[in-house]
């Protein structure tokens, strides 16, 4: 009797009858009228002993499966940190020793570059207010970004560098979400905490925002753009971060979604894998906050997140083989998964095979059903209609 409950005559059965959405239910009447198959006592038992030895092995085949599935997960976490450690690199590192420049130059030319850029939107800003600078005195609004105290961060391979994501890009808020914004006649795609998560976009569900002249450009998206989730009612989502990859245009994002828009594009993978990492994901809780069990993240604080600079050879080497290796996870998990659906196909196979009679041979010497059925109503009948002795027996004859 519990088997039949999982048949796919059953199933198809009840998902017609289904009410609620939270928690799905069927009504006891509908539980009465599910027709069921009925053997002979003898192949019931015949029928569930098969079953028992199949689905022994499909539990044992499926349970394989999640161990693997569970191995590959940590798996690319290992990848993730020998990249973010050197490990990855290592012997590569080792064959172009003297032939690399120092991340520490690469720094220099990025905060050089990040300067100038700021410097150009200052100017075009000033300009488009037709206010034309008499001199060079407005550059000194200019904040240069701190530098990283390392001494209490890990040690890094020769060459490379802390640095903070402030001193590689710009970091910059979305579009706080009010009733006036439905009014504004200017309305675009807006990304929502709903739709980043880490390393992953889902956009089959975007929706429209009001948006001023003046926000836009702070809150357009670009390929590239690191995204990272404010805040999250659960440590590990707090920072959930991902790349944009520009299929929606034009596209803005929400205020619980911070930008991280690096100066050098290059290093845009490589920011991504750095903050996947564990290394990296302990960083981001170092400075979480908690707040009645809300872990928040702040412009500030993700501006001083510490984060790995390796030279620009090296990181180019180190994504690449990232990217060749987390492939090759994501093969294989496919194939899994592939298996994992097989399996439960197998199941409702043999499920059907059983509720068809098909599954162990029938003996012409067996006790017919219906000989059995005439047995349970004479059960219940000599009892009189007593509540529950006229069940319990007839529960025991199909025992």
């Amino acid at each position: 009797m519990y088997a039949i409950n999982y048949a796919p005559s059953a199933l198809k059965h009840f998902a017609g009858e289904t009410k609620g959405t939270t928690r799905p239910r069927v009504n006891l009447s509908h539980i009465r009228e599910l027709p069921i198959p009925l053997p002979p006592l003898e192949e019931q038992r015949r029928i569930v002993e098969k079953l028992e030895a199949l689905f022994s092995e499909l539990d044992s085949a499926v349970q394989s499966l999640e161990a693997a599935l569970s191995k590959l997960k940590r798996y690319r976490q290992a990848v993730l940190k020998a990249a973010v450690e050197g490990e990855l690199s290592r012997e590569w590192r080792e064959a172009n020793q003297g032939q690399l420049e120092p991340a520490s130059e690469l720094l220099k030319r990025i905060l050089a570059e990040r300067r100038q850029r700021w410097e150009e939107a200052e100017l075009a800003k000033m300009q488009a207010k037709g206010k034309i600078p008499q001199d060079d005195k407005w550059k000194a609004r200019y904040v240069e970004p701190e530098g990283v105290d390392s001494r209490e961060l890990p040690e890094l391979p020769e060459g490379w560098v802390w640095t903070s994501l402030e001193q590689l890009g710009f970091i910059s808020g979305g579009l706080t979400k009010n009733p006036k914004r439905e009014k504004l006649e200017t309305k675009l795609p807006y990304l929502r905490v709903a739709n980043v998560y880490a390393d992953e976009l889902r956009l089959d569900d975007i929706e429209l925002i009001g948006i001023e002249t003046e926000e836009l450009e702070r809150t357009l998206l670009e390929p590239g753009d690191l995204l990272v989730v404010e805040g999250n009612g659960s440590p590990d989502q707090i920072g959930r971060v991902a790349l944009w990859d520009g299929s929606v245009k034009p596209c803005v994002h929400q205020n619980h979604i911070i930008k991280v828009r690096l100066v050098e594009k290059s290093l845009n993978r490589w920011g991504l894998i750095f903050l996947l990492s564990l290394l990296g994901r302990q960083l981001i809780m170092s400075v979480a906050s908690s707040t009645s069990g809300l872990y928040t993240l702040s412009l500030s604080k993700v501006a001083s997140l510490r984060i790995v600079l390796p030279n620009i050879k090296e990181v180019s080497f180190i994504v690449q083989e990232v990217d060749r290796l987390l492939s090759e996870a994501d093969k294989t998990e496919e194939a899994i998964r592939a298996s994992l659906k097989r399996a439960e196909r197998l199941r409702q196979a043999v499920l059907r095979e059983a509720f068809s009679g098909r599954l162990v041979p029938q003996d012409p010497a067996d006790e017919p059903a219906a000989v059995l059925l005439e047995r349970i109503r004479a059960a219940r009948q000599a009892e009189g209609g007593k509540k529950g002795s006229g069940k319990r027996k007839a529960q025991a004859l199909l025992l």
